[in-house]
């Protein structure tokens, strides 16, 4: 095996060993499948992940306090039946803190897809909201 190297300041090159045994199989002939736990929770995170964002794009679209309280009904209700419980604060929340992150970064990198009708970008988009909203709410 010839190993490469690379950084700002130099580049190497030199060869190296590597043993494999047969427990180590499954990955040189292609991607290892998640187990069934993780396979469950990314689901559910990616789901929290949908769920909120359409909240945080519904709520941002609200036009007046009578609208954004009308969104936050419609929100409860719905993350309620879904999730057991859940509000506008709690899902700028979640999205802002460090599992709203991990979610989307698993989307970002492919470990786990959408299945919204939300573009990938629709969903940075709304996180990003999540976490300007927080900013300024931590701040006031």
């Amino acid at each position: 095996m010839v190993v490469v190297s690379q950084s700002d300041t130099r580049a190497g090159e030199g060869s190296a060993t590597a043993v494999f045994t047969e427990a180590f199989e499954s990955a040189l002939t292609g991607p290892t499948p998640h187990s069934a736990a993780k396979t469950r929770r990314l689901r559910t995170e990616t789901d929290k992940l949908e769920a909120f964002c359409r909240v945080v794009r519904a709520a941002s679209a609200a036009a007046d306090q009578p609208a954004f309280a009308a969104v936050g009904r419609a929100a409860s209700k719905a993350l309620r039946a879904k999730f057991g419980g859940g509000s506008i604060t709690s899902a700028f929340a979640w999205l802002a803190g460090p599992a709203g992150r991990e979610a989307l970064e698993s989307v970002l990198t492919g470990e786990v897809e959408l299945d919204s009708t939300l573009s990938i970008r629709q969903v940075v988009e709304a996180v990003k909201l999540a976490q300007e909203a927080e900013h300024l709410r931590a701040l006031g």
